[in-house]
């Protein structure tokens, strides 16, 4: 399968060539390291009666390749590895996969004036990546990447994207170099729609969206609590920042989502927020946020319906670092779902180096959760309080680094109440560099006559 799909992707490109061009074209490379000190616990299930304690380490490696083929069309291919070892509990890790991050084609001009295409494994976030930024969430912090189509047609301020998707639970569309079978999340997806983006007036761009989803084939037995049946979801959509005088902002977002779940369960569910944001004109660049998030439950009492919401390939720890594990005993890791979270921000920037913030959510649940083991999960339905501070460090345009710090305190959603906490320090090192065609060639051409 993955041999057919690069055969086609490099004939499309070869094709390409036959275009005479008249400006000299420079092909872009990149190299990026990231390393990651992660140390956390209790947030599997709020309890000291078992050790879920983890002190890792993860080294990620990239490197990108942009390369034109004609004056309207660039091929970009990206290899990527995440290494996780773990110091406790112990456990040694070696060298892990090497996957392709990014491998398609970018058809900027094709037919007619506006329309471009999009064809093959690459990064796509929408908005705030509510319903459409993770790929794989079964892999972590490594990739968020779609084997996708995006076909997209452009107006004035305008853009309609027709997207088609398909991203297995395990990797078989390309080539993995030391395969490690990697889960890269819990079913077969594969969804068709549109996501329509309009900015034509400066002071409300809006956007709006519908996909129909597919997820098949759960990789878990039907007799384990978190098998989900096949099911079909069709979610309709919308998100819109309105800008007001004096450094205000709203912003809110809001979709429904309908289908049915095999045999014979409908689906009916919603998802949404909104927030209010103050810019301050200061040297330091202060603001604050308040807002409100909710994502449905699913009513036990009802059999024959499904009202807990799918996030589809929303699956990321946009809230929450933490939290994402303390999902992982309930529907999956990062399954944000029966959830409803006030939050509270600030941030500032005192040095053009060094920005901070801290953020404080509640975090509560419409229905308790009825699944599982009674030995986490109580009758209630507060998940507790969540307090954040990160600070972000950029000297430069190559060097970064952050350090982010997570405590939860949990409700009567769960049985126990031990608080956890996550902590996280990042520093990543990024090369970009841009090489004229011509140069490329006389470097070449020098290198072969040595």
């Amino acid at each position: 399968m993955h041999q057919r799909i690069l055969v086609s992707l490099f004939l499309l490109a070869a094709f390409a060539r036959a275009q005479d061009s008249k400006t000299e074209r420079t092909i872009d490379f990149g190299f990026e390291q990231r390393v990651r000190n992660e140390d956390w616990n209790n947030i599997l299930d709020y309890s000291d009666a078992t050790d879920d304690q983890r002190t890792q380490v993860r080294y990620r490696t990239r490197v990108w390749l942009k390369a034109p083929l004609g004056d309207n069309i660039d091929v970009n291919v990206g290899l990527n590895q995440e290494t996780n070892t773990w110091q406790y509990p112990a456990k040694n890790n070696h060298l892990d996969e090497v996957v392709f991050e990014t491998a398609n084609i970018n058809i900027k001009k094709l037919f007619v004036k506006g329309l471009s295409l999009t064809i093959g494994r690459q990064n796509i976030m929408k908005g705030e990546g509510f319903v459409l930024f993770e790929g794989n969430p079964g892999d972590g912090s490594r990739s968020t990447y779609f084997n996708a189509v995006d076909l997209a047609y452009s107006w004035k301020k305008s853009k309609l994207e027709l997207l088609g998707i398909m991203n297995p639970k395990r990797d078989r569309m390309l080539p993995r170099f030391n395969d490690q079978h990697k889960i890269l999340q819990d079913w077969d997806m594969s969804s068709l729609g549109w996501y329509y983006t309009d900015n034509n007036n400066k002071a409300m761009p809006w956007e709006a969206y519908y996909l129909y989803t597919k997820e098949v084939h759960d990789y878990l037995a039907p007799s384990n609590y978190q098998f989900q049946p096949d099911r079909h979801i069709s979610m309709l959509g919308g998100r819109l920042v309105r800008k007001l005088p004096q450094g205000w902002s709203a912003t809110g977002e809001y979709a429904l989502e309908w289908g049915a779940q095999h045999p014979d369960v409908a689906i009916r569910a919603w998802g949404g927020y909104g927030y209010l944001k103050k810019q301050f004109k200061h040297s330091w660049k202060p603001y604050v946020l308040g807002g409100y998030w909710a994502m449905s439950g699913d009513n036990p009492n009802t059999k024959n319906r499904i009202e807990g919401w799918d996030p589809l390939y929303g699956r990321w720890p946009k809230w929450s670092e933490l939290y994402i594990y303390s999902q992982v005993k309930e529907l999956g890791v990062a399954y944000w779902t029966n959830m409803g979270m006030w939050q509270a921000e600030t941030g500032f920037s005192p040095h053009k180096m060094i920005s901070a913030r801290f953020t404080y959510y509640h975090m509560g649940a419409f229905q308790p959760f009825t699944l599982g083991s009674a030995k986490i999960f109580g009758k209630g339905t507060d998940r507790g309080d969540n307090l954040q501070a990160r600070v972000d460090f950029v000297p430069n345009k190559s060097w970064k680094a952050h350090v982010l710090y997570e405590t939860q305190r949990s409700g009567d959603f769960y049985t126990a109440q031990k608080p956890g906490f996550f902590l996280r320090f990042e520093v990543s090192y990024l090369l970009k560099v841009s090489v004229k065609e011509s140069q490329l060639r006389n470097m070449l051409g020098g290198a072969s006559s040595n």
